[in-house]
């Protein structure tokens, strides 16, 4: 329970501890933590915690004050991100998880040759949500950005194709790596994506602990930002900004109108995307034919995280919260590890570029 498999990566311990203290701070103000001498008494005091919230949500009047409805669908959301945390610790620890529910995937359907990219024809776009729609600041206030046309990959980044840079050199060939990616590659000495191997003449990768064979059709999972860059750059393309990417899966050009979701504004189900915490890997792609964006983006929800060009910061306009320090990209869509309820196209996850134990893909874009 308190093993940091790395340091980027909190304990499970850890990550439970952040939903009790968030819990108490948000739902009964408090702020001071008792000292604790066991896990016995960690456990009595997390119980003590979730109780204590129970009756306050029973007694709380949430159709007549969205303030505190607000208030405790945040603490719900935090939770369900710091579930996801849990499961990439797990991960990143190797060791065999067996989950208490698992459902099996449906088989992908071909969509597209690869590399295949969708037109964003350009014009004015509502970008984020608001405060009635998501719980955290960084996602409001909406306002309007004017794009450019630009192209974007109507599938992700598939294993088969992040084989064929890996296949041509592209661990070693300098010229498709930026300055701080290239700094990485040589400190860090990878030469394919985490948690693959190759025994016996095939690829496998290890996902919860479990090995098997790769499945080229499957999005490519747990890279890095600067490899994903150094795969653009391979192909000729770039990786999206984030508000191309939140333009591609949420803006509908016919209409002019925002989704909440690349489908519509219905909340996903199991039938429409990978979410959850209920196949522990990504599905191939064309699993989920319902997973269409209004341009013709394919699987821009669950799955994997997405990379996105340019630093984590806030909107114009917003009352900004305490960020995280330093320099972080954003990811966005959610992956299979995300709760259904912690989604949205607006969503966005800031990540460190050399992070590699989320559960992160990407696709490609470039200038239309």
């Amino acid at each position: 329970m308190a093993h940091q498999p790395e340091p980027d990566v909190g304990s499970v311990l850890s990550e439970l501890t952040r939903i009790v203290r968030y819990e108490a701070r948000w739902l009964l103000d408090e702020s001071e933590q008792p000292s604790l001498a066991s896990y016995d008494e960690w456990f009595d005091h997390m119980t003590d915690i979730r109780q204590r919230v129970i009756q306050t949500l029973d007694e709380a009047a949430l159709g007549d004050d969205a303030a505190v409805a607000q208030r405790f669908r945040r603490v719900l959301e935090h939770e369900y991100q710091r579930g996801e945390a849990i499961l990439e610790t797990l991960q990143a620890r190797g060791e065999p998880y067996t989950p208490a529910r698992e459902r099996r995937l449906p088989r992908g359907r071909r969509l597209a040759d690869p590399g295949i990219m969708v037109r964003f024809p350009g014009g004015p776009v509502e970008i984020g949500a608001s405060q009635q729609e998501s719980p955290w600041s960084s996602e409001w206030p909406p306002h309007r950005v004017e794009f450019q046309p630009f192209w974007i990959d109507l599938m992700p980044v598939t294993n088969g194709d992040f084989l064929t840079f890996m296949g041509e050199g592209g661990y070693s060939s300098r010229e498709f790596w930026t300055e701080e990616g290239w700094q990485w590659l040589k400190s860090s000495q990878c030469h394919m994506p985490r948690h693959w191997s190759w025994q016996d003449g095939v690829w496998w990768s290890r996902c919860m602990g479990h090995d098997a064979p790769i499945d080229f059709t499957c999005p490519v999972t747990q890279v890095s930002y600067n490899e994903a860059q150094a795969f653009a750059r391979f192909v000729g393309k770039r990786l999206p900004t984030e508000l191309e990417w939140e333009a591609a899966a949420g803006w509908d050009p016919e209409t002019q109108s925002r989704r909440r979701y690349p489908w519509g504004n219905m909340a996903p189900t199991p039938h429409v995307a990978n979410l959850d915490q209920l196949a522990f890997g990504p599905a191939p792609v064309g699993a989920f034919p319902g997973n269409l964006s209004p341009i013709g983006c394919y699987g821009l929800i669950g799955d994997v995280w997405e990379w996105t060009a340019g630093e984590f910061g806030p909107y114009p306009g917003s009352v900004w919260e305490r960020g995280p320090r330093g320099q972080y990209q954003v990811l966005r869509g959610g992956s299979w590890a995300t709760r259904a309820g912690a989604i949205r196209v607006s969503a966005r996850r800031p990540a460190s570029p050399q992070a590699r134990h989320i559960f992160t893909g990407f696709r490609c874009a470039r200038n239309g």
